[in-house]
């Protein structure tokens, strides 16, 4: 059986969860909830050194003929929400975002804060959609973007209109979204600074809001 044999290979051949996946045609998440079923406790890291030669030509002569296991499949919605919030390590559940329902707007808004996202608790992240889903602004923005196919220029880039080189925080009252391109042209200007300044230079284009 294929999950006992996980088991052992990882307990005595040095396996890490990447290599298991690549040997199984899974996932890491898949060999680790494996591991967890059988009660092993997860303590090697994916940075071993690298697999020999000889080595690698065992795995591809064991992979061989294997069907992956997301072959044919797809995940439910609610499993790709329930690991959204997992990478996102958040102390959520399903139920807190299951009331929007454009999953796409939805996971692109969580990736917009997923590199600063210790700047975020749980509630602050909440709060975050719940501004933003609904926002005037940032849907004007996000739906012109997906009319231009995605075009980078387009897309919602979320500003802080007090720029955090000059004392602008995290908070919800100075984030915004404006396009990429404005966002980049705004650069270090406050919130009135860049509207005087598109005032000045009569600034008419669907890149500036």
């Amino acid at each position: 059986m294929e999950e006992l044999k996980i088991v052992k290979m990882y307990n005595e051949g040095g396996y890490t969860l990447r290599h298991l996946a690549d040997i199984f045609n899974t996932n890491h998440h898949m060999i680790k909830r494996i591991l967890v079923r059988n009660n092993i406790e997860i303590t090697r890291r994916n940075t071993l050194k690298e697999f020999s030669e000889e080595h690698k030509q065992k795995i591809s002569e064991s992979s061989k003929g294997r069907k992956g296991y997301w072959q044919g499949k797809t995940m439910s919605e609610e499993t790709t929400r329930k690991n959204m919030i997992a990478h996102m390590k958040f102390d959520i559940k399903l139920k807190d975002i299951i009331k929007y329902k454009d999953f796409d707007k939805l996971k692109f808004l969580t990736r917009g804060i997923s590199r600063n996202v210790q700047h975020f608790n749980a509630d602050d992240y909440l709060n975050y959609i719940e501004r933003f889903y609904s926002d005037e602004q940032f849907n004007k923005i996000y739906r012109l973007w997906l009319i231009k196919d995605k075009n980078k220029w387009y897309m919602p880039s979320l500003d802080h209109k007090q720029s955090k080189s000059n004392g602008g925080n995290w908070g919800l009252d100075n984030l915004q979204f404006l396009t990429w391109f404005e966002n980049r042209a705004k650069a270090e200007m406050n919130q009135e600074e860049w509207k005087q300044f598109k005032i000045n230079t009569n600034t008419k284009s669907d890149l500036f809001i």
